[in-house]
């Protein structure tokens, strides 16, 4: 009876070996390499929005007197954009005449020469739809010539953001 056991429990081992056996050569595989490729979209970008407000400081004359112009810079990109800078000057015709907004004209009599504005510039990464602030000043010199044709004008200043 115990050799009979012995074989029962023989068979039972060799059976257990060929299923394990089996079940080793189901887990074999190959390795191989593959590829695609795929695309993605690069965005632009948008133009730098500049806003100024009226000026403050009173009025200009010859030799006397200052403007301050405060603006704002907003990015209207979608994505974060570098402000390198500002520049700010007085709008001019080919003449170097100042371009009036209260007549909304040039007016060639009137020199830009005459005038000085200073720019205090701003810069530095702008995420969407936020900005800078910083603000200019004008004043005009005394030429030693009769400025009469800057008299009661509005010249109007241009601010550029790159």
């Amino acid at each position: 009876m115990k050799i009979f056991r012995s074989k029962k429990v023989m068979t039972v081992v060799l059976a257990g070996a060929i299923v394990l056996g089996g079940a080793g050569a189901a887990l074999a595989y190959f390795t191989s390499t593959g590829n695609g490729t795929g695309n993605a979209t690069v965005g632009t970008a948008g133009a730098w929005t500049v806003a100024t407000s009226a000026p403050t400081g009173g009025l200009l004359y010859p030799g006397t007197g200052i403007d301050t112009v405060a603006y704002t810079v907003t990015n209207s990109g979608s994505g974060f954009q570098n402000l390198s800078g500002t520049t700010a000057a007085l709008t001019t015709d080919v003449n170097g005449g100042v371009f009036d907004t209260t007549s909304n004209a040039f007016v060639d009599g009137c020199k830009a020469s005459w005038f000085t504005v200073s720019n205090t510039t701003v810069s530095g990464d702008v995420a969407p739809s936020a900005h800078l602030s910083s603000s200019l000043t004008i004043t005009m010199q005394d030429s030693g010539t009769v400025q009469d044709p800057c008299k009661n004008l509005t010249p109007q200043v241009t601010v550029s953001a790159s």
